[in-house]
């Protein structure tokens, strides 16, 4: 055997294998910069707004700015305020984990449960006893569309949903939306307490509720501060609301 040859051919072997290794690293790094950013990337300004405030930035911001309907129509069973989606019990229980995925939930649920695989796990309103599922449409959710799971000692025991029963986005032209850093940004400098702790920032649908049979969403930037308070920000106008606003009226003073 040619020793010297054997040599050279392993040390070229580890040097293509290196090569390979460290560019599938440096994709995953472009990958996550390019996903999400941190306070830093923030205009100065705001920088020192967050500073002088003591406000803090602790939510990854998201680079993206995809081009969505710039009006998502739909109507649901019910309408919201008149209570839609009563709470159903879940008799047998099935055999779930509150930790789950989604192929989980669909086999145990998917049966009992009108388009379960529409609606995915969001945290914005889960907490000690239930969890909540948004609609989602084009990958994207619709944070007023909700499945509210109630469970105990670990088993789903109960459930109420938001049904759809016509969504029509064929006659919504779609536009870029702004970037998450103009959202947070304007949020920062005019709305925000003191003190505030940012700790989600969801890009998806979102529209005052309406006592009517049609409502209307619109592309939003969801801001979840620590203490529970949700700002949204319209991601194609910038008008912001609070979740307060839910049931209608106009949009947080500029």
């Amino acid at each position: 055997m040619d020793w010297g040859r054997a040599k050279s051919v392993l040390i070229i072997a580890f040097l293509l294998l290196n090569m390979v290794l460290g560019y599938q690293l440096w994709m995953e790094w472009r990958e996550r910069i390019d996903s999400a950013v941190d306070w830093t990337s923030l205009p100065p300004e705001t920088q020192q707004a967050m500073s002088s405030k003591g406000i803090r930035v602790e939510a990854e911001i998201p680079t993206e700015t995809p081009e969505m309907l710039e009006q998502l129509t739909y109507s649901l069973k019910e309408t919201p305020t008149s209570g839609t989606g009563a709470r159903i019990m879940l008799n047998p229980q099935p055999n779930t984990r509150v930790v789950y995925f989604d192929e989980e939930l669909e086999t145990a649920l998917g049966s009992v449960i009108p388009e379960l695989n529409q609606y995915h796990l969001y945290s914005l309103g889960s907490g000690d006893g239930v969890f909540v599922l948004n609609r989602t449409f084009d990958g994207w959710p619709i944070f007023d569309i909700n499945i509210e799971f109630y469970y105990s000692e670990q088993k789903i025991t109960a459930y109420r949903q938001d049904v759809v029963e016509s969504l029509s986005p064929e006659d919504s032209k779609r536009q870029k939306v702004l970037p998450a850093t103009m959202a947070v940004a304007k949020l920062i400098a005019s709305y925000l307490p003191a003190g505030s702790t940012i700790r989600e920032i969801q890009l998806g649908y979102h529209g005052q509720i309406f006592d009517s049979e049609i409502q209307l969403a619109a592309p939003s930037w969801r801001v979840l501060l620590d203490d529970g308070e949700v700002y949204y920000v319209n991601a194609i106008s910038g008008e912001v609301v609070t979740d307060k606003e839910k049931t209608g009226g106009a949009g947080l003073p500029e």
